[in-house]
């Protein structure tokens, strides 16, 4: 068996252990190549080595980018979080048309304010450029930090920001100011997008 060939077939064996478990592992194996295929002490420690480091390479890099992954998906999460809790802190604040805060908004400077502090994106000043933002999702796929749009879908008159449980914050009208209410047939959104992913 040429040593190339014992490489692949330890790469192989390897595979499934856990890095810990490679050291007793690799004692096991120079044992075995001196029994079973006559090989010196010194070629088998050269062969255990080599399929060793690029065996725990590999496992490594997994697990690199799976924790990069795993960072990422909680990052974005806790940016959703943040953008629905600072949505649902501007309740109570008053409307005023073409207001982007801090003290009084529209729908669209509402939006875009939020997610300038809490989610670090800046976001197009109108409805109807935000609504060309993020991707689309369905309304019944929501997740916290989505934007909900009323009337066309290319078009909207309206914008509010989803946060959890089936409610909505926005800045309805010069009489209500912001308010944080629940999805209703009522007042259904037409389309949803999704800023931050």
């Amino acid at each position: 068996m040429s040593i190339i060939e014992n490489v692949e077939e330890i790469g192989r064996m390897i595979s499934n252990y856990h890095l810990l478990e490679l050291k007793s592992f690799a004692y096991e194996l120079e044992k075995s190549l001196i029994l079973k295929h006559g090989h010196s002490k010194r070629l088998v420690k050269l062969i255990t080595f080599i399929a060793l480091f690029f065996t725990s390479t590999t496992s490594v890099t997994l697990v690199s980018a799976t924790t990069a992954n795993d960072v990422s998906a909680s990052s974005v999460t806790k940016k959703r979080t943040a953008v629905a809790k600072l949505a649902k802190k501007q309740v109570g604040k008053g409307y005023v048309y073409g207001a982007t805060g801090p003290y009084s908004f529209d729908c669209s400077g509402l939006v875009q304010y939020v997610y300038k502090k809490a989610g670090d994106k800046t976001l197009p000043r109108t409805t109807y450029s935000q609504v060309a933002q993020g991707k689309k999702v369905s309304l019944k796929k929501l997740k916290k930090g989505d934007l909900l749009f009323w009337g066309s879908s290319v078009a909207p008159y309206h914008v509010g920001i989803y946060v959890g449980d089936n409610q909505f914050v926005h800045a309805a009208t010069p009489s209500q100011g912001v308010l944080k209410q629940s999805l209703s047939a009522y007042f259904y959104p037409s389309a949803a997008k999704r800023i931050l992913d």
